[in-house]
Formats: C-alpha cells, sequence, structure tokens
C-alpha cells in the first residue's frame, strides 16, 4: 500500500496557537511524535522522554 500521509492541523492546549503539518499515518504506533521545532513552536513543554527509532520492512530509513 506504501505510505499514507495525510494533512493535520498540531495546537497547543488552548489553541492559541495552531500549525499545519503534513503527517505520516501510523496505525501501529504507540506514541505520536513531533519534531522538537514543532513543538518550540506552538510553546509546548516536554512531559516526558522516550527513545524511538523507525524502520521499514525490508530495511531502515
Amino acid at each position: 500500500m506504501g505510505h499514507v500521509w495525510v494533512n493535520a492541523k498540531v495546537g497547543n492546549a488552548d489553541l492559541s496557537r495552531v500549525v499545519e503539518v503534513r503527517a505520516l499515518v501510523d496505525t501501529g504506533a504507540t506514541l505520536t511524535v513531533i519534531p522538537r521545532s514543532l513543538a518550540n513552536e506552538l510553546g509546548l513543554r516536554i512531559t516526558g522522554r522516550s527513545r524511538v527509532e523507525t524502520g521499514g520492512a525490508g530495511g531502515g530509513y
């Protein structure tokens, strides 16, 4: 099927800052991850940390 990309809106808790982004859909994901630069732009604070790795069938990216 390939990769599924969508247009999504990401915002802070009170929606005073909202940004439209292009996002990769992963229906098997346990976490939602955004780039630190986007978190900074939205004024989000870090609430936890996890190490994540990405890869694809037949090889990594």
